[in-house]
């Protein structure tokens, strides 16, 4: 009997980087910091790739977020005359 192949991915969460590890098997997803320390353990009900789909999504999300914080061409203060 073959066992499932661990999962594992590195992302930038709230600007850190964490490594994701999941274990097919036992359904535990592992978050650790840089440094390989486990931050947090908890079973991820899911298949892998929604995961990653969920995590891409959230990312995603987030850049169009942040783009739309930023000043706009015309409300910027560059290329006005006092």
């Amino acid at each position: 009997m073959s066992t499932p192949k661990t999962c594992t991915a590195t992302c930038v969460l709230d600007g850190m980087p964490i490594t994701l590890t999941y274990f097919p098997d036992t359904a535990l997803l592992r978050i650790a910091d840089a440094t390989g320390h486990c931050m947090r353990e908890t079973r991820w009900p899911a298949p892998w790739r929604r995961l990653l789909d969920t995590l891409r999504e959230f990312s995603r999300r987030e850049a169009e977020s942040q783009l739309s914080t930023l000043p706009t061409k015309s409300s910027s203060p560059r290329g006005r005359h006092a």
